[in-house]
């Protein structure tokens, strides 16, 4: 039976195959969306995930407000772990270590051949491998710690520094260049990097135990995982490291060694508070197998974007049922004498609905691997498009994608095969041989709903696709109080060069501006773009305001562009008073301290717990250093000696013509500078595109995946149009012999599945005003809701409907009526 079933279910498929072409690429279209986003969704999801243990273990950071300083960071001190150790038995194992996902620049020598590998580091304590499991492939990781230079590889670099040389014992030099010394590391373990997958992304694995635990080393921070027992609450437990730390730390702040001394939790935040200006204490713990999605350290959390893709891929899937569903409806029509031959021949109801359920299995079959070869073409325009780099059949989790397929392809058999299997089973023979067939009124209905869910979805998706990148435009176009293109950033990376002193900072910059190309060059504490390092307490009339401060020198907002509201800019004709008594502050911070004319206003700051003087002498525009998401903060200007120290940042104004030629230059005369140091640059509008990296990406999603649902939606529409069409041809004919025109024809076709679309765009503008406006509360600077975008989609959404919906009509409305009629 099964063998007649599958031989019938093919030359069906192949008489129809029209209709079978169409149903099989709609399903594929949208079923490769899915598996797409599956993939990516499976690829973000997999990171510390590899062993069941790493569910127990958590990173340790810390968040601090201190003289109005708001700051969050993965790290702590050495006497954290201390502590843990000594106070708190529910932690298993506790390794601090230092590791970063930044690229170090160093050059690698082997064989006197001169390498540049690009590693991440990690620097780790002799616990570390008792909370993550790592396994060589080659050595052993425990040999790391049997010598101050042995080191752990990434299979990956070792074969990009060893090639196909067994690297266990191999020596490598690190060449330090002028600020470090040159050190030789022994390779001791290499370890496939492919199958721990980490958040932390190292390269290199190295042992630091002298180092870390010296009694100088415990002050410094450190990347802390701790390790907790099965059945531990973190929560609580939690709550108790907190405690602990607040008490250390105020022990330490009032100079008390005593080990037995103890502070309640209030008095403790007080002696914070007084000796150390800090206002907020709290140790944070996460989960390591969440960081990658989402952590109280990261600015930009992957949850959301997985949240919303896990949303386009489920719309996928049911607009891919309902298009199949609708087909299939569709063909039951020709398919009801079958079924009428077969009940007259003994065929009982289940048999022939299990017949119909195995020719939709074989269409999704047929739909599924073609889903995965368009899968497979397409991840490399994905890993363009989110800076991954995502396999699909060479993928480590392959099976654990083609399960999940599985799951989705019985799913899709299920719900949309039987409806239409139990539909086809149940025809009544008399009627059907009859030629009287119809599906019912339920199933008309059903038909049209599945338009409208279809419709309203990918109506829904474009809209908010149109919304993102009107809010992009409006990103990219908008002015931000400077002028980014062309401004290039140096990152000052020897200390002592920020300690330099204006005069000496003058030497450094007339001879950058000697180079042609090169208008004009300044510094700050700050980089360009990016929140700002200080805080200072600004009083005017007994009220203090909390603002950024920005230690800046002369030409900075010549160099940013920066246009000047009142006042005037620090200058050399006065650089005595502007170094030691003068200021500028942006138009917010003019507004937070209530001035209408604020230039001459004189105002106490504080710095460093002791209150000056100064003069405002200028009020510029915000400049939106933090984008669009961010509102600009009330900031101060100063050019006071006070922090020469930490002017890290120059700012150098370049010309447009040859710009190539000036940034070579520009490195050439900054490595005398810095002579041993890799110059770190980067230009203002490169930095501002990082920040809008997110919310592009996303729109470029949006849109993909949108094209994809507004596709198989048209499929469907089209289908549908095409089966009206067939079952009113009767009525056509005789609407034709009545003397009805082709337009009029036209007009009656298209009237009801316009409506559907009209009611499904309404649908759509409702549900798309919703999540936009809902999007829109990330930004501060935002567009008001642009209502023409969603008449617009409207509009054009209809109009291609009428399109698509005419195709089929035409040919109905000029057919013969004789043939329609014939057997009347």
């Amino acid at each position: 039976m099964f063998k007649l079933n599958l031989k019938i279910a093919l030359r069906n498929l192949w008489k129809n195959k029209g209709y079978t072409a169409l149903n099989i690429f709609g399903l594929a279209a949208g079923l490769s969306g899915a598996l797409i986003i599956l993939v990516y969704i499976n690829f973000e999801t997999g990171y510390d995930k590899w062993d069941p243990s790493l569910k127990q273990v958590y990173q340790v950071g810390i968040h601090t407000v201190r003289n109005g300083e708001d700051k969050k960071t993965p790290e702590i001190d050495g006497h954290f772990v201390k502590m843990v150790r000594d106070q708190i038995p529910e932690v298993e194992n506790i390794s601090m270590g230092s590791w970063e996902n930044v690229v170090r620049n160093f050059d690698y020598v082997y064989n006197n051949r001169t390498i540049h590998p690009e590693f991440t580091f990690g620097a780790i304590d002799r616990e570390f491998l008792k909370i993550y499991p790592i396994q060589a492939v080659k050595g052993r990781m425990e040999d790391v710690f049997t010598g101050q230079n042995a080191i752990a590889i990434s299979k990956t670099k070792a074969l990009a520094i060893f090639g196909k040389e067994d690297p266990i014992n191999k020596v490598i030099t690190r060449k330090g260049g002028a600020n470090f010394k040159d050190e030789d590391a022994i390779v001791k373990a290499v370890y496939d990097d492919s199958k721990y997958r980490s958040y932390f992304g190292t390269h290199l694995f190295m042992i630091s135990d002298t180092a870390m635990y010296g009694d100088e080393a415990m002050d410094a921070s450190y990347n802390v995982m701790l390790k907790l027992g099965k059945n531990a609450d973190v929560n609580s437990l939690t709550a108790r490291i907190n405690d602990a730390y607040l008490q250390l730390m105020a022990k330490r702040m009032s100079n008390n060694s005593d080990p037995n001394f103890k502070l309640s939790t209030a008095k403790a935040t007080e002696i914070l508070k007084k000796e150390g200006g800090i206002t907020t204490f709290q140790v944070i713990i996460e989960p390591v197998s969440d960081l990658n999605l989402s952590s109280y350290f990261s600015a930009d959390p992957k949850q959301n974007t997985i949240f919303i893709l896990t949303a386009l891929a489920s719309f996928l899937i049911i607009i891919s049922c309902v298009n199949f569903t609708n087909l299939a409806v569709v063909q039951a029509a020709a398919r009801a004498k079958e079924v009428g031959v077969k009940k007259v021949l003994g065929a009982y109801r289940w048999d022939l609905a299990r017949q119909f359920i195995a020719e939709t299995g074989l269409q999704c079959l047929i739909a599924f691997f073609i889903a995965l070869i368009i899968t497979e073409l397409s991840l490399p325009t994905l890993n363009g498009l989110l800076d991954a780099n995502i396999l699909l059949f060479s993928n480590p989790a392959f099976l654990k994608l083609m399960f999940q397929g599985f799951i989705i392809l019985l799913g899709i058999i299920v719900l949309s095969g039987l409806y239409p299997a139990m539909i086809l089973s149940g025809f009544t023979i008399a009627k059907v041989l009859k030629g009287n067939f119809s599906t019912g009124s339920g199933a008309v209905t059903l038909r049209k709903s599945l338009v409208v869910l279809q419709f309203t979805i990918a109506g829904a998706l474009i809209i908010c696709f149109m919304v993102m990148k009107a809010q992009l435009s409006f990103m990219r176009d908008s002015t931000l109080g400077m002028e980014p293109n062309q401004l290039m950033n140096f990152g000052v990376q020897i200390y002592k060069n920020r300690q330099l002193n204006h005069e000496q900072f003058d030497q450094v910059k007339q001879r950058l501006k000697k180079i042609e190309g090169v208008m004009d060059v300044s510094r700050s504490t700050n980089s360009i773009v990016g929140a700002a390092d200080w805080k200072a307490d600004v009083n005017l009339n007994g009220v203090t305001t909390s603002m950024s401060a920005n230690y800046s020198d002369l030409d900075y907002f010549k160099a940013l562009k920066a246009e000047f509201i009142d006042g005037r800019d620090f200058s050399q004709q006065f650089l005595g008073a502007d170094t030691t008594q003068n200021v500028i502050l942006n138009e917010t911070a003019a507004r937070s301290i209530g001035l209408k004319d604020p230039v001459g206003t004189p105002i106490d700051i504080v710095l460093e717990s002791k209150s000056a003087k100064f003069n405002i002498i200028g009020i510029v525009k915000d400049i939106k250093n933090q984008g669009f998401d961010k509102a600009v903060t009330p900031t101060v200007y100063l050019m006071t000696n006070f922090q020469w120290k930490w002017r890290k940042s120059v700012v150098l104004r370049l010309s447009s013509n040859n710009i190539s030629k000036t940034i070579e230059s520009v490195k050439k005369e900054w490595k005398t500078f810095e002579p041993d140091m890799e110059p770190k640059y980067s230009f203002a509008d490169d930095k501002f595109a990082e920040m809008n990296a997110g919310y592009e990406r996303m729109a470029k999603i949006m849109f993909s995946f949108s094209a994809i649902t507004f596709f198989v939606a048209m499929l469907g529409l089209f289908t549908l149009a095409a089966y009206n069409s067939k079952v009113r041809l009767k009525e056509i004919a005789i609407r034709k012999i009545l003397g009805a025109s082709t337009g009029s024809i036209l007009k009656l076709l298209n009237a009801d599945l316009v409506k559907l679309v009209l009611i499904a765009n309404i649908i759509a503008d409702v549900v798309a005003y919703i999540y936009m406006n809902q999007w829109f509360k990330a930004f501060v600077y935002r567009v008001e809701m642009p209502w023409v975008l969603f008449i617009t989609i409207n509009i054009l959404t209809t109009l291609l409907t009428i399109l698509t919906v005419s195709m089929q009509s035409i040919r109905s409305a000029k057919a013969s009526p004789v043939a329609a009629l014939k057997y009347e």
